[in-house]
């Protein structure tokens, strides 16, 4: 199970890194993108349906976990990305209810 849960984080942030023109949702659901575009609040670049590359959307999830963007810190990692898929996890269920109906 921690294993699953641990590939859910390790899993993009790798790709992030070696292949971030990828699509978002080579990775995310859309409700889980769209989670993460409005957790972000007015701060995302992207509007709510939109396809960001896998890099930028790993970056906004990165910053939801608390990362902070400092040069000296290097590429976001997958602690910080399991924090904040934490956050989205909640929003993006709330979307995909909220859709249901």
């Amino acid at each position: 199970m921690h294993a699953a849960v641990a590939a859910r984080a390790v899993r993009p942030t790798q790709l992030a890194r070696t292949r971030p023109e990828l699509p978002a949702t080579e990775e995310f659901t859309q409700p889980e993108i769209d989670a993460t575009i409005l957790l972000k609040r007015g701060r995302a670049k992207y509007k709510r349906g939109s396809q960001p590359p896998l890099g930028d959307m790993v970056r906004m999830v990165a910053d939801l976990g608390g990362c902070t963007g400092k040069s000296s810190g290097g590429p976001p990692g997958p602690t910080v990305v399991a924090r904040g898929l934490e956050r989205v996890a909640l929003v993006a269920e709330v979307l995909e209810m909220l859709e249901r109906k």
